[in-house]
């Protein structure tokens, strides 16, 4: 017997067996059950996510000498003939070769003979978009008064390029890209069925490769265990799909952070010679940034946000880039400024502050009085009161709170002098510094914006 491919060995034959797309199917075999089976379906989404076959389907569940709940049996001659591709009244027409007024006029003509061996006629339209502007027209009449033996279901990737006067003749039901979770767990259980043996993250690998579409994720697979000889192993898809494993994304990722830039451009350089597509690694590189933000990762928040931002940006200019690998390389060593870089927070103490010296912390006594101090420039005895000069306005905000704790420390009332920001007092960044920022700023495409405290609002009650 000839060998079956994986995706029409294991094409759902029911409405309970197609992946993904369980509100539209459930809504259809409920149709079906009840008898509210509209003249005129519109099935729309990407490839491979099973129009076809749910079309399919709904030919055979409203042809079955014996449905269950809506459901086909599979096993009646009916079943049997559509199965197969032989049932003389399922139409199966592809819109890209047969795109004319002509064709469309045959079928409007061929739709009023009555179902030679069925109970309904079903015309399944593949790759409806593709139809001329004057077939769409003549198929108006048809769409809007059908016979009553008739159902007419467009299958299209296209949406946006059908008509409205045929979006308005017709249901339309829009098929989803599959997740992630749910191709992986079909193609585990599919290499059960088969007696394959796999290795989880070469499933995942083959999952993310399909794109949330499940032909070709099935295709790949078949792939898969030829290669290995019923085996799938990680190696191997990682290889011929040209995706990297979890491992190697984070350490190119890694490799950047750190700057090494010679271990970097041998990866790089070893990634093209076998073939890996740059645009494809950063795709990864980007999804394993999200998932690091989301966890509890060996990187800053800074760094990952930043990252996004300078991966995302190479992700675009990729497409058109003459050397594409050299741009992921530069892309990624661009990561290395950070491990020079400060964070925001460390940058600000008032006014913009990069480089200070910071006096060692003095003990904390028992009252906190030590502290206190640390807040404060000066003082001066008034005889019956002392004034207080705080360092600047956040030790100034600071002391505000703690008056009771200054009268406490110097056994008089106490009057809090309120620093003025003044231009001289502005301290200076070191040129080194500057050249990191500034070089911070053009990678990001960012701006420094300097934060001065908001002076008193003389109107205000507070």
């Amino acid at each position: 017997m000839a060998y079956i491919a994986i995706p029409r060995k294991y094409r759902p034959q029911k409405f309970s067996e197609v992946t993904g797309q369980e509100f539209i199917t459930e809504t259809l075999r409920n149709a079906v059950a009840t008898g509210r089976v509209a003249h005129a379906y519109i099935f729309a989404g990407p490839r491979g996510v099973g129009k076809t076959t749910t079309a399919r389907i709904v030919a055979k569940a409203l042809n079955c000498e014996n449905p269950e709940n809506g459901e086909p049996c599979n096993q009646c001659p009916q079943c049997v003939e559509i199965t197969k591709g032989s049932h003389p009244d399922v139409i199966e027409i592809d819109a890209a070769s047969n795109r004319g007024v002509d064709q469309i006029r045959e079928l409007r003509e061929s739709v009023h003979y009555a179902p030679v061996k069925g109970k309904r006629k079903v015309y399944i339209i593949d790759e409806f978009h593709m139809l001329t502007k004057e077939a769409f027209n003549a198929l108006l009449k048809t769409l809007e008064e059908p016979p009553e033996h008739a159902v007419f279901i467009l299958a299209t990737t296209e949406l946006d390029r059908i008509p409205p006067t045929i979006l308005s003749r017709c249901q339309k039901f829009i098929f989803r890209r599959i997740p992630e979770e749910t191709i992986l767990q079909t193609l585990k259980e599919i290499c059960q069925k088969e007696g394959v043996e796999w290795e989880e993250e070469a499933l995942r690998l083959i999952a993310i490769s399909s794109e949330g579409c499940m032909r070709d994720a099935e295709s790949l697979l078949d792939q898969a265990i030829a290669l290995g000889q019923g085996k799938v192993e990680t190696k191997a898809v990682s290889e011929f799909l040209g995706i990297l494993t979890g491992k190697e994304v984070r350490e190119l990722l890694s490799l950047g952070f750190k700057g090494e830039k010679e271990e970097l451009k041998k990866r790089l350089k070893k990634l093209e010679i076998e073939g890996y597509n740059p645009v494809y690694v950063t795709k990864q590189l980007i999804e394993l940034i999200e998932r690091e933000f989301l966890s509890n990762s060996e990187f800053s928040e800074e760094e990952l946000t930043a990252a996004f931002e300078i991966v995302s940006r190479g992700y675009r200019e990729l497409q058109t880039h003459p050397y594409p690998f050299t741009l992921l390389f530069f892309t990624l060593y661009k990561l290395s400024y950070f491990k020079e870089i400060k964070k925001l927070s460390e940058l600000l103490n008032g006014n913009l502050t990069v480089t200070t010296e910071e006096k060692p912390a003095e003990k904390k006594t028992k009252n906190g009085n030590s502290t206190i101090k640390a807040f404060i420039q000066k003082v001066e005895d008034k005889g019956s009161f002392v004034e207080v000069y705080p360092k600047n306005f956040t030790a100034y905000q600071m002391l505000k709170t703690k008056t009771e704790k200054l009268k406490e420390l110097f056994s008089k009332n106490v009057k809090l002098i309120e620093p003025e920001v003044k231009e001289a007092s502005r301290k200076k960044i070191s040129p080194e510094s500057e050249q990191k920022i500034d070089s911070m700023i053009k990678i990001l495409n960012a701006k420094i914006l300097e934060l001065r405290p908001k002076g008193k609002d003389e109107n205000s009650n507070s």
